[in-house]
């Protein structure tokens, strides 16, 4: 049976009604009403408060002061360019050596290396987890080095040209460059093992014997994880310390740590018969953009073998990561910079169009909520009179809105007043295509979005964007009804879920044919 792939998001959850306002002099935290969770002081939509609300641990100081670590997509990258470095080093030496026909021998070698990247990216030869590992390295690679060859030598036979081969340099060629390709996946192992910035910082929920075997585990096979701390989700039971590893506090100090981007992996580890408390911390790390592992006893006691060396088994994934985050943060880049180009000239018209239509600055600046729950300032051409900007988002504009100046309604109907988010984008603070970022305060009927969907900020676990699944179907302006921001945040989860480059560019197609027809702005 093959093995079910791991979620990359939550499905969509509708919160259920508040049965009473907040008590007196405190206000009400939407990770406690909505997941249930002990999370005091930590909330998705209130900045400012990711490091008040909990008792101060030293440890948790430690840990800020780690450095940060290298995308691991970028650690796999470095290691593709020195195979192929050293392929074509050894090939083209190999060549002159053997006095090979260099026109020939230069189409053979690029060949050979590119099947021998694509095989191992196909097999696995370049996961961060197995690059720490010589062993488990040595295998996918020859295999890998075999193929390219083999698959080579049937392409020249297939085309006539495998007489112009010399015999003697596809040997040496053959033999040398996995020899090549080997030592410098050994020195690259060593290196990562003794380095402290290419592992993924990782967290271990739960206390006893299970956890004190993962660290065993880990520290005679890091596979790329670096154990920093544990948690207790539990705190009135205490934290029962596990040999060299620090107690950083409980979920709500696990939660503020996230939100600072100082976690990569939460590894959690109770036994079978903890299965509530299990789905219930699940839920809870489903809104953050972590990568998420469960290690029950018998998982432990597998990876406690010494034979038998594997990372802990992975139940959520982090949305859009490893090579495909480098495609997202590429495409972004050059979508804005071409977006830029052409709108440049539009753009400066608009702006001259905002200063002498009423006064005030051309740009507006508005407080939203971003990737990972924090905020940034998003860049709009102002719409409105001065004096009636509305900062938090309390009063949403509705058609024929008299806040709303004359040039200010063209450009809304128009969407021509979000062109300064490239900026945004350029800034690496959203993407091109992505969920749309709301104001902390926007509202659906009587309730704050978070209060509405109880995993609302799953949303997060991406960068916004300019445009998004949700608005090309519809999805957007103001929200007069719980239903409305439903059906936007179904969307932006399916979208986080099945995110794509072809999926981006239908996106971006669909916008500019909507923003041509002027359908469906406000």
């Amino acid at each position: 049976m093959r093995a079910a792939r791991p979620k990359a998001e939550p499905d969509l959850r509708v919160a259920p009604p508040v049965a009473e306002p907040p008590s007196a002099g405190r206000p009400a935290e939407p990770f406690q009403v909505l997941a249930g969770a002990d999370l005091a002081g930590v909330t998705p939509l209130r900045h400012g408060l990711a490091d008040a609300g909990y008792a101060k641990i030293p440890a948790n100081d430690a840990v800020r002061a780690l450095p940060r670590p290298i995308a691991p997509w970028l650690v796999s990258a470095l290691v593709l360019l020195l195979d192929l470095a050293l392929i074509a080093v050894v090939g083209f030496v190999a060549a002159a050596d053997f006095r090979a026909d260099g026109s020939l021998a230069g189409r053979v070698v690029l060949l050979i290396g590119g099947l021998a990247a694509a095989i191992g990216l196909a097999t696995g030869a370049y996961d961060h987890a197995i690059l720490f590992n010589l062993r488990r390295q040595v295998a996918r690679v020859l295999g890998a080095g075999a193929a390219a060859f083999a698959a080579t030598l049937l392409a020249a036979f297939a085309f006539g040209v495998i007489d112009r081969l010399n015999p003697a340099w596809l040997a040496a060629f053959a033999a040398l460059g996995m020899a090549a390709v080997v030592a410098g996946r050994a020195l690259t192992a060593a290196m990562l093992q003794v380095s402290t910035r290419a592992v993924r910082r990782t967290v271990v929920v739960g206390s006893g014997p299970q956890v004190a075997r993962l660290a065993a585990a880990l520290r005679r096979e890091p596979a790329g994880l670096h154990l920093i701390g544990m948690v207790e989700d539990r705190p009135d039971r205490g934290v029962r310390h596990a040999d060299g590893l620090r107690p950083l506090g409980g979920m709500a100090q696990l939660t503020a740590m996230i939100r600072r981007g100082e976690v990569d992996v939460v590894a959690v580890a109770l036994p079978w018969s903890a299965e509530d408390r299990l789905l219930e911390l699940l839920d809870q790390l489903s809104t953050f953009p972590v990568e998420v592992r469960v290690v029950p006893d018998l998982v432990c006691n597998h990876l406690a073998a010494p034979d038998r060396p594997r990372l802990p088994p992975l139940v959520r994934a982090r949305p859009i990561s490893g090579p495909s985050a480098a495609l997202k943060i590429l495409s972004d880049y050059l979508l804005a910079t071409t977006a830029l180009l052409f709108a440049a000239i539009p753009m400066l018209l608009i702006a001259i169009a905002v200063k002498l239509d009423s006064p005030g600055p051309v740009f507006f600046r508005q407080r939203r909520t971003g990737f990972n729950d924090r905020p940034f300032e998003v860049l709009k051409f102002r719409t409105m009179f001065v004096e009636a900007t509305d900062h938090e988002a309390a009063r949403q504009v509705r058609p024929g809105d008299p806040r709303v100046t004359r040039i200010g309604a063209i450009l809304r109907r128009t969407s021509l007043d979000e062109l300064p988010q490239l900026f945004n984008v350029l800034r690496g603070e959203m993407s091109f295509v992505g969920p749309r970022p709301h104001a902390p305060g926007t509202r659906a009927g009587n309730r704050r979005f978070d209060e509405v969907v109880a995993n609302y900020a799953a949303r997060h676990r991406v960068k916004p964007g300019l445009t998004g699944l949700a608005q090309v179907r519809g999805h957007r302006g103001p929200t007069p009804t719980e239903q409305q921001i439903l059906l936007r945040v179904e969307s932006d989860l399916e979208y986080i879920a099945n995110w794509s480059l072809w999926l981006d560019f239908v996106i971006v197609l669909r916008t500019l044919l909507i923003v041509v027809r002027m359908r469906n702005a406000h």
